[in-house]
């Protein structure tokens, strides 16, 4: 660290290097990378009536539903008293450590190695909830990766001095810092707070847009210099408009960001994504065509916006009090991811981006996509045991879930003349609570029933809490929308092969070729073939059934159509790409909707109101 730069964020800071308060004071110079690591100082808040203190990275962190252990990336951990003498500290397991004379304590030292180019850890960290160090190009400090946290000292402010090169700029959804031509210090209320705050750095590609009263930066690091970021944020300010629209014209966010990465090639983990923050969200996708990476980055954001309304604002004591290390799942994923992803689909339809009949195909892709998992577990058991017993059926927030917050929209429609639907429901809820207060889990049902309808609470008790199966031809015929359980039609083939879903890389895979028809065996489709693209189109978690009826109702017999795949050759994965003519062919398909055109006038004023059919 430059003893300079030191002494000027020690005068903003307005603390004396030689008084400690309950204030964690990080610093990093991202001008210092040693054999891909950066060393991190910190000079510790002052620990009093302790013999001994246990430091911490996270096991887990909010979002992500998996086991990390960012500690393994952390090394040489040092820790030291006013005096520069070394104190013991001792490694009890892969993210503590145990420091002696606690009360001495004044400052700890660690390396830090970066987690996209990790190799032989327990569970590779997918990119969006990691980190990387690439000196001189590009640092990405999802901060629980970097910075960790003393056991029970939690709620302790955070201030973040990075030492930079005047041409590098942070990019973070964090609204208050300060800022000279080689620094930057960041100020956060507590660690939750902290492990909320992505930020990355590179040579700047941005873009300011205003959204109501929000202002939204979109960030972009290009490794091949293909995008632009003033592309992106013109596709996907219609879509932030839409959604301040929906969510009543106001959003809860002074500041919001979009932090891109966009990478050449093959991903480490062998997948792309997204991971939602409560001031931004990060991404990590390929790169592609500047058009079709706004397109696919304004898919992907009309879900990750959503959650600055929850669980960022509305969650249970679970989320509010997230143990980093010993984590507590919440019962109510249909929640925080079924509403989330409902709402991104509904939004589109509700305020005119998409029509009623396109809406129509997205809730059947929905049906087909909840008949991949099982009936048997309940939604409240799923969220519970989405770590680790029920971890395979996590997908199914995304499709389920979604149908939960679909028929719930409807439900409410229908019993409150179309006055109240659930994006009013949870506009009470967020003043109810907001991101600081906490409803408390099992107390959560009966809230939405006394703020809505006793039928509420009883549809959520019998369909969520147990497992009895979703009401969905019910809650169509409330909506006078025809429902046929399976139906003959002719459409483009995706080759015949039979897919399944590889839940490590969340791509669709060729699981069995015997069938392939005439456009299958021109592409040469191989089994474990895992699809990336379609027509340039990236299929993610978040956009596969989208997509694909998208392919089958935009694509022509005879058109040129392109695959590319991941596909195993030797002990490598190598991308590929196959292209053939697109046939039809005759399928059954389920789960067939549309709209009655003799519906009652209650059936009307529901679909009408639900749809914001005018």
């Amino acid at each position: 660290m430059k003893n300079g730069v030191f002494f000027l964020w020690c005068i903003a800071s307005q603390i004396l290097l030689a008084q400690q308060t309950s204030v964690y004071k990080y610093s990093l110079n991202l001008e210092e990378v040693l054999e891909d690591k950066l060393e991190i100082t910190l000079l510790t808040p002052r620990i009093e009536n302790k013999k001994e203190i246990f430091f911490r990275f996270p096991k887990i962190v909010p979002g992500t539903y998996d086991v990390y252990n960012f500690g393994q990336y952390i090394s040489n951990l040092k820790a030291f008293d006013k005096s520069g003498n070394q104190i013991a500290a001792t490694r009890t397991d892969q993210n503590s450590w145990s420091i002696s004379n606690a009360e001495n304590l004044y400052s700890i030292t660690y390396m830090v190695d970066d987690t996209w180019d990790a190799k032989e850890v327990d569970e590779f960290v997918f990119e969006p909830g990691g980190t990387n160090i690439e000196e001189g190009k590009n640092v990405v400090i999802n901060t629980h990766g970097f910075f960790g946290y003393f056991e029970g000292l939690t709620d302790w402010p955070f201030e973040i001095l990075v030492t930079r090169s005047p041409s590098f700029y942070g990019s973070t959804g964090i609204l208050k810092m300060t800022s000279t031509p080689h620094s930057d210090v960041f100020y956060v209320s507590n660690y939750n707070e902290l492990v909320d705050s992505p930020i990355m750095y590179c040579e700047p590609d941005t873009t300011f847009v205003n959204v109501g009263n929000t202002k939204v930066l979109i960030s972009v690091y290009s490794s091949g210099k293909k995008a632009d970021s003033k592309i992106i944020a013109e596709n996907i300010k219609t879509t932030l408009n839409a959604q301040q629209k929906y969510l009543g014209g106001t959003l809860p966010v002074e500041k919001y960001a979009f932090i891109i990465y966009l990478y050449s090639g093959m991903s480490q983990s062998g997948a792309a994504g997204a991971l939602e923050h409560s001031n931004s969200s990060f991404y990590y996708l390929p790169e592609m065509e500047p058009r079709q990476l706004a397109k696919t980055v304004t898919d992907v954001a009309a879900h990750e916006f959503f959650h600055i309304v929850t669980p960022l604002t509305v969650h249970s004591e679970e989320i509010r009090y997230f143990d980093f290390n010993k984590p507590k799942m919440s019962k109510h994923l249909w929640l925080y991811e079924g509403v989330t992803e409902y709402f991104a689909g509904h939004m589109q339809v509700y305020e005119k981006l998409i029509s009623p009949e396109e809406y129509l195909l997205e809730i059947q892709s929905k049906i087909k996509g909840a008949e991949n998992y099982s009936e048997k577990i309940s939604f409240t058991e799923l969220s519970l045991g989405a770590l680790d017993k029920h971890k395979d059926q996590y997908p199914n927030v995304y499709q389920k879930g979604a149908l939960i917050g679909m028929c719930l929209d409807v439900l409410l429609r229908d019993l409150s003349n179309g006055e109240t639907g659930v994006k009013d429901v949870m506009a009470k809820l967020s003043e109810k609570f907001g991101k600081d207060k906490a409803f408390k889990d099992e107390e959560f049902f009966d809230i939405i029933g006394k703020i809505t309808f006793p039928e509420i609470k009883e549809f959520l008790e019998k369909h969520v809490e147990k497992n009895n199966p979703l009401p969905i031809q019910e809650m169509f015929t409330k909506a006078g929308i025809d429902y046929i359980s399976e139906a003959t039609v002719k459409e483009p083939s995706l080759g015949g092969a039979a897919f399944g879903f590889n839940y490590e890389t969340n791509r669709l895979v060729v699981m069995d070729i015997s069938n392939l028809d005439a456009m299958g065996k021109k592409l040469k489709l191989k089994n474990g073939d895992e699809i990336i693209s379609i027509n340039n189109i990236a299929l993610l978690p978040e956009n596969i059934e989208k997509e694909i009826n998208a392919y089958k109702k935009k694509t022509k017999e005879g058109q040129k159509v392109t695959f590319v795949v991941a596909r195993k050759s030797g002990n490598k994965v190598v991308s590929k790409k196959l292209t053939a003519k697109a046939i039809y062919m005759e399928q059954k398909i389920k789960h067939v909707l549309s709209f009655n055109d003799k519906a009652s006038p209650k059936q009307l004023n529901t679909r009408n109101t639900w749809l914001n059919i005018k």
